[in-house]
């Protein structure tokens, strides 16, 4: 209970904070805007610091590929974790749809309303377990990848009514969290050792799958999760139930 006052709290004081430089400028506004509804800002330029990092090690030894391999796999189960974890949660209203925070919405974004839990947030799920996988391979790619997960992808999230600070901070945990499982070397090899016996033997589907991944990383698996509801609805629809 005192804990949830406490985060209550601490949102409360930093969306607000952020709040009142909303609508004051629309250049600014717009910016943010931007930046946030960008996919080439943020998935773009976080998977171009992956693959810098792949193609950097070429030629060095095979365990930082192998770290940067199994970043396939933990991107996706963490998103997965992620959904799952909001699916069982209490449902939280976005701050931009939540009457207590008198929400002013900065000038040039829209919203409509989100059917979706607000905590965690996927991107800082996918963004930091990306980021964290770079840390372990680069500390000079990390480092940039972690700024970037906080500035460019986080905050404005916070600024545009999104998210909630804890709904970054939780998704910022579980991502690191799943990226780690790395450090496990028989979960590791198990699951990279078959994919770069792939990659030497048949390389042009290797990178044909690679690049479907780094697509779907990018605009954050939008497509697969639209293909998805296509299924679910039109299965409930045949079956006469509510999926």
């Amino acid at each position: 209970m005192l804990l949830s006052i406490l985060m209550n709290s601490f949102d409360f004081s930093v969306v607000h904070f952020m709040n009142a430089f909303a609508h004051r400028s629309m250049a600014f506004d717009a910016l943010i805007s931007l930046i946030e509804d960008s996919n080439l800002l943020k998935g773009g330029f976080g998977l171009a610091l992956y693959w810098w990092a792949w193609f950097q090690y070429e030629r060095s030894s095979s365990n930082k590929r192998e770290f940067l391999l199994f970043t396939f796999v933990s991107s996706a189960f963490a998103l997965l974790l992620a959904r799952t974890i909001a699916l069982l949660i209490p449902f939280r209203e976005r701050p931009f749809q939540n009457p207590d925070y008198h929400f002013q919405l900065p000038y040039t974004v829209t919203t409509s309303v989100h059917s979706w839990n607000s905590a965690p947030s996927d991107h800082a799920v996918l963004f930091f377990c990306l980021a964290t996988s770079l840390w372990m391979v680069s500390r000079s790619l990390g480092f940039l990848a972690m700024c970037h997960a906080v500035f460019v992808v986080s905050l404005p999230r916070i600024y545009v009514g999104y998210h909630y600070p804890t709904d970054i901070i939780a998704g910022a945990l579980i991502g690191i969290g799943v990226a780690l499982t790395c450090n496990f070397a028989r979960l590791r090899d198990g699951i990279t050792r078959p994919a770069l016996h792939w990659m030497e033997k048949h390389q042009a589907s290797f990178y044909a799958l690679a690049f479907a991944w780094t697509f779907e990383v990018a605009e954050l698996f939008e497509s697969l999760l639209k293909f998805q509801s296509y299924v679910r609805h039109g299965l409930g629809a045949y079956l006469g139930l509510h999926l």
